[in-house]
Order: C-alpha cells, then structure tokens, then sequence
C-alpha cells in the first residue's frame, strides 16, 4: 500500500520569468520503505518536502497521504492529517528549551484530543523507544545534539503516523552522532516505520535502499539498490 504519491506535481512562484520549483514530479512511496531524495541546493527537494507533508500546495498536480487525496482539504482538515498521519524531523531539532524532553515530545499529540496523561506516556514510550529512556527527567538544555535529535524524532514517531520526513536530520551533527541517528533511522524502519530523509549528502544517501535524485525541480533517478546490497543496514 502506498503512503504518498504525487501525480504530475507543479510547484511554481512567480517571477519573471516564473520559477518552476517543481515540475511534473511523480511519486510512490510504499509503507515500510526507507529512502533518501537527494539534491543540491536549488534542486527542488525542499519544496519537495513541504508538497509531501501538505505544508505547501502545489500549483497543479495531486497529493494523496495514506490513501487521501488532499487537493480540496481545508487547511483546518490538512493540519488534522499532518498531525495523524505524518511526522517531521528538522535540522534545527525545533524544540521548547523551557520544558522537559517528555512534554516536547507529548506536543506531538495536542491535536489528536489525548488526554493529558496519556500523551505523557506515550512521550515517555517513544524516548525510551529512541535511547532516551534513562533521560526522562532531562530538559533540551542538558542534552547533546545528538540525544535533541533523538528527541526530536520521538515526538515524530510519537503519534505512530504513516510516514517520517526527515529534513537533514544529521546536517547539525559530527560524523559519529550522525551514524547513530542513521542507525536508529533504520532500526525504526526495521520495525515498520516509513522513512524519507532528505539531504544533499550523497554518501549518506546511497546507504539507503532507494534513492530518488532530484535536478532543476525534476526526479532525474530514482535507484532501488538490490536486497543483497541493501541488506547491509546504515553503516
């Protein structure tokens, strides 16, 4: 079953002349897969994401997100199903400094009407799902960048949502943290979580089992590495 597909997507703004961010873009992501969209700056990954996680709409085309098509949803009704059914992982981590690890990571069910003490422990599950478990009492302050991360993709999982974008989400950290973060990218996918990292890192790109290139707001590859290859894992 497919969790996203794009079907003949522009994405334009206007200028003279106009400047074609995206142009006739298709795509399928299946559910469990775990892949990298790959490209330089300018190349049209970024507007990519956004048209992927509803954050923008496309000038033309159709988006469907886990079998919905989202072309005439309102914004309220967009903001319902990106809380539901995705989840967001930034470069930035993007998260509340003054509160505990666990009430950052329960924003991610605000809008889904969980009580309060459930999403706490919902939170609680998904950190120590990501490593974080032994950190429950910890603010953002006290933590390294890579267990913000980690954080950060708990509040993503948190919601169990059909797919995780992931913008850069090793592009703030060293070599070594960024590892880690792959590996648990994969160990997430391994049970079952669907996976889109973007980054213009090809390295880290080509250790995913597929890999769409992007060009001048254009899908120029899209490489699904052979089982035996892909079997490997992040390394």
């Amino acid at each position: 079953m497919s969790v996203l597909r794009l079907e003949r997507v522009c994405r334009y703004y206007e200028s003279t002349p106009p400047v074609k961010a995206l142009h006739e873009v298709d795509l399928e992501i299946e559910a469990g897969e775990m892949l990298a969209i790959v490209g330089p700056s300018g190349s049209g990954k970024s507007t990519l994401l956004n048209v992927m996680g509803t954050l923008d709409r496309p000038t033309s085309g159709r988006v469907w997100v886990d079998g919905e098509e989202t072309s005439d949803m309102s914004d309220g009704a967009l903001s319902g199903l990106r809380s539901s059914q995705l989840g967001f992982v930034f470069q930035g981590f993007h998260l509340m400094e003054t509160v505990g690890i666990v009430d950052n990571v329960a924003t991610g069910l605000l809008y889904q009407a969980v009580p309060k003490r459930q999403r706490r422990d919902r939170a609680a599950a998904a950190l120590t799902k990501v490593g974080l478990g032994d950190r429950l009492d910890a603010r953002p302050t006290q933590l390294s960048g890579g267990q913000r991360q980690r954080v950060a993709i708990a509040r993503a999982i948190v919601a169990d949502p059909a797919l995780v974008l992931a913008d850069e989400p090793t592009g703030n950290l060293d070599s070594s943290t960024s590892r880690d973060i792959m590996e648990l990218f994969a160990n997430l996918n391994q049970a079952g979580a669907t996976i889109v990292v973007i980054t213009h890192d090809n390295e880290l790109a080509d250790q995913l089992p597929r890999t769409v290139a992007m060009s001048d707001g254009q899908i120029v590859a899209d490489r699904v590495k052979a089982i035996s290859q892909a079997a490997g894992g992040v390394s």
